[in-house]
């Protein structure tokens, strides 16, 4: 489960985003949604945690990781943890990435310069990211 914090100036945000890797389609939404709340909360940076599973396809025998990726407005990082599954489960040490070893779509995620939300855009995603609502946007504290 992705799993997103969203940092702003109303105070940092996590969100998690589940969803069948069976069904893209529900990647595709949170895709859209999760920037056009990073809008609405004037989000200057974001972190993404996941797992993921190297190569081109996602096979019970395939290699698996921890990717995070951060971005701000001035820095992109990432690093990846390989899974190891042996007996138990084993994390790899750290590999961290350059940005330019990361997709551009991360970096596009995040809101700069002007982005206008329109009132009925602010109450769908309430309701979506709201404390009841299908994808809650918990506040830390």
């Amino acid at each position: 489960m992705p799993s997103w914090r969203i940092l702003s100036p109303e105070g940092d945000f996590v969100v998690v985003t589940p969803f069948d890797p069976d069904k893209p389609d529900q990647r595709e939404q949170m895709l859209a949604l999760v920037p056009r709340l990073m809008a609405w909360k004037l989000a200057t940076a974001f972190v993404l945690t996941a797992e993921s599973w190297l190569g081109p396809e996602r096979t019970h025998s395939g290699e698996e990781a921890v990717l995070t990726i951060g971005v701000s407005r001035h820095e992109r990082l990432g690093v990846i943890r390989r899974v190891r599954k042996t007996p138990g489960v084993e994390f790899a040490p750290p590999e961290w990435l350059p940005a330019d070893a990361l997709d551009e779509n991360y970096f596009r995620l995040l809101p700069y310069g002007q982005s206008i939300v329109t009132t009925e855009e602010a109450t769908m995603l309430a309701a979506v990211f709201g404390e009841d609502g299908e994808v809650p946007a918990r506040p830390l504290s």
